[in-house]
């Protein structure tokens, strides 16, 4: 039976719409799509500034408010592109990343601005634009948007993440961003299948080989990898970290009468060998899927993950339900290491910002059920959440990565960093 994702991630700062008369791709796990194209060029925050001061969070013993503390380093903030041909094109790819690390202090560097096509800024309180970063090199955190989103959502994690010694970067991955679907240039899903991964290789690769031609090179060590992703930013982090295909039997579906180019695609004969060779990326160390986007992986695909991994999940999810999607993912996972975090009152905006940067008159006209989905007054308080998300993936991270053993507790569900949160470890 095929998945339906619809389009429905919308970035902090440009909202996506969905709708139910876009072609139905029945055959192969598809996307429903629909485009909110009447912008205004208003500004869609309730106020023009990014506040890192949220609501108040029980944190529990001494000791755990370092998880939602800034760090002791100052944060730069930098967009580059990296450009490579993936599988199936005659062109280069050229992807923009937004990227988080520590900077220099006293840099003298004024505060980022974060911008969309032109049609808003958002000010900072935390991230500089373009100082020097710190010297040494530092852990490397990738940040997978989900369908219809971009890069900038990254932003609450990329901030902290960077003051505590790590370089964040977050790529849009082209042909499944909100600008994309506002020009009507969404990619065929099965490209995007295939190149939400290539995307995280190709940029691993250029971070490695130190050619961003940005502050962070020289200063992002791919020895030390966390993967993160939301919606079809999770089916993203579990692929990259090696859960596979059965191409046999994603091609069976085609044709469809309403194929959107994903038949086509699939025929290619350097787009089936991408397939076939898999998608692990050995250089990750960590991975975490948040509300996860989980299609038809191979038999026993991601029990063969041999990565920690942890599953982020809200129960009252509508867009991936938690019992077909974060629910069976979990139970498919073996690693003694892997960690389920739900959120009994969390929807699927409940991970990202769009619940509280945007006004409430733009997140219902753009997304009218987002009220049932995460942002109403009957779920947590997004604002309350996302720190708590964040904590968490710092938690893992610091782990995994960095061989600490100070959240122990934390992971295995015996302390407690929020009450609206249940852990379960193996």
């Amino acid at each position: 039976m095929s998945q339906q994702l619809p389009y429905v991630l919308v970035s902090t700062l440009i909202a996506v719409g969905c709708g139910a008369d876009d072609p139905d791709n029945s055959s192969i796990p598809g996307i429903d799509i629909g485009v909110a194209t009447d912008m205004g060029g208003e500004d869609l925050t309730d106020d023009a500034q990014v506040e890192d001061d949220g609501p108040e969070v029980d944190v529990g013993p001494i000791g755990v408010e370092k998880l939602f503390a800034l760090g002791p380093h100052p944060v730069g903030f930098i967009e580059f592109d990296v450009s490579y041909t993936p599988p199936g094109a005659t062109e280069p790819r050229v992807l923009p990343v937004k990227a988080w690390y520590p900077a220099i202090p006293d840099s003298g560097a004024e505060p980022a601005q974060y911008a969309v096509a032109n049609i808003v800024d958002v000010t900072t309180d935390v991230a500089l634009d373009g100082p020097d970063a710190a010297e040494g090199r530092f852990g490397v955190v990738v940040y997978s948007h989900g369908s219809g989103g971009e890069g900038l959502l990254g932003y609450p994690f990329g901030e902290n993440f960077a003051s505590w010694g790590w370089v964040v970067v977050s790529p849009n991955h082209v042909g499944n961003t909100a600008l994309d679907g506002i020009r009507g240039e969404f990619a065929p899903f099965a490209a995007n299948l295939l190149y939400r991964v290539t995307d995280i290789t190709a940029l691993l690769d250029a971070i490695e080989a130190e050619t961003t031609a940005s502050a962070i090179d020289g200063h992002a060590d791919v020895e030390d990898v966390l993967l993160f992703g939301h919606s079809f930013g999770g089916y993203t982090t579990l692929a990259s970290a090696g859960a596979d295909f059965d191409f046999d039997a994603l091609a069976a579906n085609c044709p469809t009468p309403s194929d959107d180019g994903s038949c086509g695609f699939l025929a290619l004969p350097d787009v089936e060998a991408a397939f076939r060779a898999g998608f692990g990326d050995p250089r990750i160390d960590a991975a975490v899927a948040q509300a996860p986007f989980v299609p038809q992986f191979a038999d026993g695909a991601l029990a063969g993950i041999d990565i920690p991994t942890m599953i982020q999940s809200g129960d009252r999810d509508a867009t991936t339900p938690s019992d077909l999607q974060a629910e069976p993912a979990w139970n498919a996972l073996d690693g003694p290491d892997d960690v389920w975090v739900r959120i009994p009152d969390g929807g699927h905006f409940t991970f990202i910002s769009i619940c509280y940067d945007l006004t409430d008159t733009v997140l219902r006209a753009f997304r009218p059920e987002a009220d049932d989905d995460g942002c109403g007054e009957d779920f947590i308080d997004a604002r309350q959440a996302v720190p708590v998300v964040n904590a968490y993936l710092r938690a893992f991270a610091e782990t995994h990565l960095q061989q600490s053993d100070e959240w122990t507790e934390v992971l295995d569900g015996t302390v407690s960093l929020d009450d609206g949160f249940v852990v379960t470890a193996r």
